[in-house]
């Protein structure tokens, strides 16, 4: 027994980015395994879906035709923990100053990075912390017709001072930083606390005195990050040029640079 081909078809249709676990589960579910998989690889050897990488696949079909599908949905779709993070997060959060082809999601597991439609797909590992209390810290944004997970403002913050590079380097950061309208510093407080990383610390207070006005940063709460440095001192990136000391937050920074007017945006 076949399946009809226009339910894979109308399938197609709908559903701009799949894994192939949600295809087999929402297509005529009556029939053989072998039979659903069988009719996806026709609709891909037709051209009407591609493979992105093993088990993802896009719809080429209808008002997906030709276009580029919605990178954040990929990303959100190449591991069940996957989750859109850093530059990529900021993007999603409508607050990256400049766009980037590279995206970034974090998962557990060990996964090459993998290309399409130009864009870069690169996942990073997440922090040492029970999934679910990281769990907190992923939410769900709007993409397209689609809501995405993607790691939290709070969380966001702080992953992408730890991994400079991966937030399009210190001046496209601190430009998007600005871009947020305010931070829960209850749930920022709580992400550090699970971190346990005097360094993750030492990074967002200076970050946060540079953004005091915009974000409205109460003096206590600086205070209170502030008990958590240690003694060591800390980098905020690994450079060769020129640095500075910021004492209070025993932090190394490049040096002479327009570090209030890049948080100005």
């Amino acid at each position: 027994m076949n399946t009809k081909p226009s339910s894979t078809l109308r399938f197609l249709e709908r559903n701009e980015v799949f894994t192939l676990e949600e295809y087999m589960l929402a297509v005529d579910p009556d029939v053989s395994g072998r039979t659903r998989y069988t009719n996806l690889s026709n609709a891909v050897r037709r051209g009407q879906a591609y493979r992105i990488r093993k088990g993802l696949y896009a719809s080429n079909l209808g008002v997906y035709r030709d276009r580029v599908p919605n990178v954040f949905l990929v990303a959100s779709k190449a591991a069940p923990d996957a989750a859109v993070s850093h530059h990529s997060a900021l993007e999603l959060h409508g607050v990256a100053h400049t766009p980037m082809r590279t995206v970034y999601y974090t998962s557990r597991r060990r996964l090459d990075d993998f290309e399409t439609r130009g864009y870069r797909f690169v996942r990073l590992t997440p922090p040492a912390i029970r999934d679910d209390e990281l769990s907190a810290f992923v939410t769900r944004a709007r993409s397209g017709d689609s809501l995405v997970r993607v790691t939290s403002r709070e969380r966001t913050l702080v992953d992408c001072l730890g991994n400079i590079e991966a937030a399009g380097g210190l001046e496209e950061l601190l430009r998007s930083l600005g871009g947020f309208a305010s931070i829960d510093f209850d749930r920022l407080y709580d992400y550090l606390t699970l971190l346990g990383s005097p360094s993750a610390v030492a990074r967002v207070g200076w970050a946060l005195e540079l953004l005091v006005e915009e974000w409205g940063v109460d003096g206590s709460f600086l205070e209170k990050l502030e008990g958590h440095v240690r003694r060591g001192t800390y980098h905020l990136v690994r450079s060769q040029g020129t640095r500075s000391f910021v004492a209070r937050w025993r932090l190394y920074v490049p040096a002479d640079l327009p570090y209030q007017e890049w948080v100005r945006g």
